[in-house]
């Protein structure tokens, strides 16, 4: 089974938009997280935009999803004969209309069966439904649609969420200027997915913590057997590289790189960071009873060699100055008191 497509969000609420020739829908939220009793009736609401100028009639098509790498990006795959919690799911409105610019809502209920456990990833493709998909083997490919992502639990009492942290690190050792890229590797190791959150304390010696980073303020989720990279910047400095912005556009050197440019704002000025600092993280996740903590620790050096190597050429110089400032007044009070000695 190939991969349908990648979508372009990540793991969180937001809005998306896709389009294809004159058609532009939205969905709102993304992704659903549900949880249901094996046994029971779980229901929720899918909500899309007719973004167009013109009325469409839409479909709602099942696929299921996976987690991308490490990225947080859902992969979109074709359903297989073994997938039967896919007849769970029952709409509102399968097919329906909607004008342009208006909310349509559609009732999405999942029959959760006795025997069903652990968790189950469910993404809900908007379509044209005058438009067939085009099948190839074992492949589909969608036109012009976007997916809301659902991600439902069947609890049991064997469920496993079991979050380690495989990499805390910083972009670098040593920085002129602010930015710090913070980069968080976490592994779920077990059979539900779960959404760790929490913060990153910065502090420098025996200071209390000078600056606090959220990690995950989206709480994306974790699938289960799978690994996701959440990154955070501290950009609370002076002065501080900012990205290159021209026209709206991120603009790029001839190598195709992201490039930035040092912006000194003098309100900041208190902000100077320089020295070795601490960052310690901690995260938590519901293991299903209760929260269970997570740690990292990475330290880093800010150096901002060029205004040392200005400020000590300007103090060497200040220096020369003063001494031979000091020189002419005590030559004049020596000299004049020689005169003085000798009349």
């Amino acid at each position: 089974m190939k991969y349908l497509f990648l979508l372009t969000f990540f793991l969180f609420p937001t809005l998306v938009s896709a389009q294809d020739g004159s058609l532009r829908i939205v969905t709102s939220p993304l992704p659903i997280s549900l949880v249901a009793e094996p046994g029971t009736t779980v229901s929720t609401e899918l909500k899309v935009k007719n973004a167009g100028t013109e009325a469409e009639t839409l479909k709602i098509d099942i696929l299921k999803f996976n987690a991308y790498e490490d990225t947080g990006k859902p992969a979109l795959h074709d359903l297989e004969p073994t997938d039967e919690f896919a007849k769970w799911v029952t709409f509102s409105e399968p097919s329906f209309t909607v004008l342009p610019e208006e909310w349509k809502t559609v009732t999405a209920t999942f029959n959760v069966p006795k025997e069903a456990s652990f968790g189950y990833y469910y993404a809900f493709v908007f379509t044209r439904a005058s438009e067939q998909a085009d099948l190839a083997p074992q492949e589909t490919a969608v036109v012009g649609g976007t997916a809301t992502l659902v991600l439902l639990e069947a609890r049991v009492p064997d469920a496993k969420r079991e979050i380690t942290v495989t990499e805390f690190k910083t972009d670098k050792t040593v920085y002129e200027f602010l930015p710090v890229n913070f980069t968080v590797s976490l592994k779920n190791s077990g059979n539900v997915h779960a959404a760790p959150r929490g913060n990153i304390f910065l502090s420098q010696g025996d200071d209390k913590d000078i600056a606090l980073l959220e990690l995950n303020p989206g709480k994306g989720s974790i699938l289960p057997e799978s690994s996701r990279v959440f990154e955070a910047d501290w950009n609370d400095g002076f002065p501080v590289y900012e990205e290159r912005i021209e026209n709206g556009q991120v603009v790029l050197d001839e190598l195709g790189q992201q490039t930035y440019r040092l912006v000194w704002n003098f309100e900041n000025a208190s902000h100077l960071r320089i020295g070795k600092y601490t960052a310690k993280m901690l995260l938590v996740y519901d293991d299903g009873t209760r929260d269970i903590p997570i740690e990292g620790v990475v330290s880093f050096w800010v150096m901002p060699w060029r205004l040392l190597a200005a400020a000590l050429f300007i103090g060497v110089f200040f220096l020369i100055g003063m001494k031979s400032t000091f020189g002419k007044i005590w030559n004049r009070l020596f000299k004049r008191t020689k005169d003085t000695s000798a009349s």
